[in-house]
């Protein structure tokens, strides 16, 4: 199949309402906007571009670029911007912070749509302690300043990495660091309690990528992670990491603080060697993370909140320092073609919704392998069906029925009474299961891959009692 050409062609009935009126919705996906590059196109086609060509609703910039925001007057879209880390000790001084708010964001608020400000991104990380210790003062600072000049719809907050939390395996076991817990992390959360601010996150399932985790790296099929407190199965990494944060909050005593992802992402080229990083698993795991956005999907353990994403990044760029893993996390070339296709374009649609949120209470197994990794549409233009392969092992069927019923499909007719259960053995059930999972994925060849175990047939495997859909 192709890679960086590869166009995802998902033709869906099962879309949601969400999906079907994008120009309508009050949230659909952020992207990070960097402009680290010789080749990128000016800001105002970029905003023309993400205004009518996708459902991209909100950038977020490293910096507060006059040039950029400029462009954004008039889009629509959302923008946070970025005060730099090294400006936080003196913007602790209210005086200091409202001349930073008069000369980055008066001039632009509200033709330009701000909704956001961060102040520094990952200072935890730096393990600098002037910047750490101003850090809550200039939140606050900036956020007076905000009211002072008459802006009442900007929320401040600031990015942190995932090195925040000193235990996060299970979820259930989510700390931050001692020490910081009290005298940086419980004044910021409170501070952002009363602001209505979200606390925010950069986590990057990437990072914690080994091949033994891939699949669960990846929101593929895995047997999942359980976690023995809360009795939730976690199916992927992002979850499991958002909830071990939301842990680490609600034991601080603010459960109620919203999470957002400030970055998020998968990058396409790497050092030799790093087979992770190609276009094949940037598209898988950024398409369910689109499609966890526009559906509004929240996590096993607080599954009604909905957290925003911001996927990172708009563009590849060529002159961004580090490896050249740095320069390949873009979702798009600098010409503004796609380097791969995960539903973020108007004339793509995301997959169809998922059946949990990452995680279950119960669950006995999954197919352990890897599936294909750009899904594509079954070849031919008659209906087709997933089916068991013949020799299939019996307990990896089993583990197909489990992940599948687990996951979206209705196994509801392979249960005691109902019209598939007969025959009762677990080919047939493995085969009407699998097949249900086909249907609610979209019909798509990779979704029948099943460890190998699946086949993709133009036989209608239906009987006289038992009619497959």
């Amino acid at each position: 199949m192709g890679t960086n050409n590869h166009n995802f062609i998902l033709h869906l009935l099962r879309l949601t309402a969400a999906v079907l009126s994008l120009s309508t919705t009050a949230s659909a996906i952020g992207v990070n906007y960097g402009t680290l590059g010789n080749n990128l196109p000016p800001p105002a086609t970029v905003a023309n571009f993400l205004k009518t060509q996708t459902i991209i609703d909100s950038v977020k910039l490293f910096d507060a670029n006059p040039d950029v925001l400029r462009a954004f007057a008039g889009s629509g879209l959302s923008v946070t911007v970025t005060i730099p880390n090294g400006l936080i000790p003196s913007l602790a001084d209210v005086g200091a912070a409202r001349g930073w708010i008069n000369d980055n964001i008066a001039p632009f608020h509200p033709q330009t749509k701000i909704n956001r400000v961060l102040v520094g991104n990952e200072i935890m990380a730096t393990l600098d302690d002037n910047l750490i210790s101003n850090l809550v003062p200039a939140m606050k600072a900036v956020h007076q300043a905000l009211v002072q000049a008459g802006i009442n719809d900007i929320q401040v907050t600031t990015a942190h990495s995932m090195g925040i939390l000193k235990a996060s395996d299970p979820p259930s076991a989510g700390q931050f660091w001692p020490g910081h817990d009290v005298t940086v992390y419980a004044p910021m959360l409170e501070f952002l309690r009363q602001t209505k601010a979200p606390f925010t996150v950069n986590p990057y399932s990437y990072f914690g990528y080994s091949p033994q985790m891939a699949n669960y790296a990846l929101f593929r099929p895995n047997p999942g992670v359980h976690d023995p407190v809360t009795g939730i199965t976690y199916t992927n990494m992002f979850d499991a990491t958002l909830d071990a944060t939301y842990t680490a909050m609600r034991k601080l005593g603010f459960p109620d603080v919203g999470l957002l992802v400030g970055e998020t992402g998968w990058p396409t080229l790497c050092l030799p060697g790093q087979l992770e990083c190609n276009v094949e698993n940037a598209a898988w795991y950024n398409s369910e993370l689109v499609r966890r956005s526009v559906d509004g999907v929240g996590t096993p353990l607080v599954p009604n909140k909905r957290i925003g994403i911001f996927l990172f990044a708009l563009f590849n760029e060529n002159e961004k320092p580090g490896p050249i893993t740095e320069q390949n996390w873009g979702l798009f070339r600098p010409d503004m073609t796609p380097v791969y296709h995960c539903g973020v374009l108007r004339s793509e649609q995301p997959l169809a919704p998922i059946g949990r949120q990452g995680g279950r209470k119960t669950h006995k197994g999954s197919a352990g392998g890897a599936t294909p990794a750009i899904p594509v549409p079954a070849a031919g233009g008659g209906k087709k069906w997933c089916v068991a392969k013949a020799g299939a092992a019996a307990p990896t069927l089993q583990a197909n029925i489990d992940y599948a019923c687990g996951n979206g499909a209705d196994c509801k007719p392979i249960q005691p009474g109902g019209p598939c259960f007969e025959p009762n053995n677990v080919v047939a059930h493995a085969t009407f299961a699998m097949n249900s999972y086909y249907r609610a994925k979209g019909s798509l060849d990779s979704t029948c891959y099943f460890s190998n175990t699946g086949v993709v047939t133009a036989v209608d495997p239906s009987n006289a009692n038992c009619k497959f859909p």
